[in-house]
């Protein structure tokens, strides 16, 4: 029976609930997440191999990222990027609300690149030297524009006109509750 799934404890003093791992039948790695907790770093070859099978890939397409990188991932493997837009919605995906397929290993920063998040332009018309000249050059031209145009007597101003401010001096008499003859 190819779905009959077993539970295998880790018997290492008392047996907890996030030390269980999940053998399938088919050898598919388990879709459970907890499970898919990153282990120390492989140092060895043999510890390459486990990596690669508890994350359901080969051997030779597993590489982790580089030790003593910003991503502290441990034996996380270091897969491409291919946000959620970019995949094909004709396909028949096992969750097509996330675009995934049952035992797939997700990237690192998946939950960054779903369909109503970030998603980077696949093909760029503008590199990006281009956008910041263009950028400076028109935050730069409203400068130089407010610059000459300030207190320059052939163009319009905005003005609010006031009065002067009505403050209290002593000895004048502002009102009286006379009346008036």
């Amino acid at each position: 029976m190819a779905g009959v799934v077993r539970l295998r404890t880790l018997v290492q003093g008392k047996a907890n609930f996030h030390t269980m791992s999940v053998v399938r039948a088919a050898g598919s790695p388990p879709p459970w997440n907890y499970l898919w907790k990153p282990g120390p770093y492989p140092e060895s070859e043999d510890a390459k191999m486990k990596a690669a099978k508890k994350y359901g890939l080969l051997y030779e397409d597993y590489q982790p990222y580089p030790k003593g990188s910003d991503m502290l991932c441990g034996d996380y493997p270091n897969l491409p990027l291919v946000p959620e837009a970019y995949r094909s919605s004709t396909y028949e995906w096992d969750y097509p609300e996330y675009k995934r397929d049952y035992g797939e290993t997700p990237h690192v920063e998946w939950d960054k690149y779903r369909e109503t998040r970030y998603t980077p332009p696949q093909n760029p018309i503008l590199s990006i030297p281009y956008m910041l000249s263009c950028f400076f050059a028109v935050v730069g031209g409203l400068t130089l524009a407010i610059y000459y145009s300030y207190d320059n007597p052939w163009l319009p101003q905005m003005q609010q006109p006031r009065t002067a401010k009505q403050l209290y001096n002593p000895g004048v008499t502002y009102y009286t509750m006379e009346e008036l003859e």
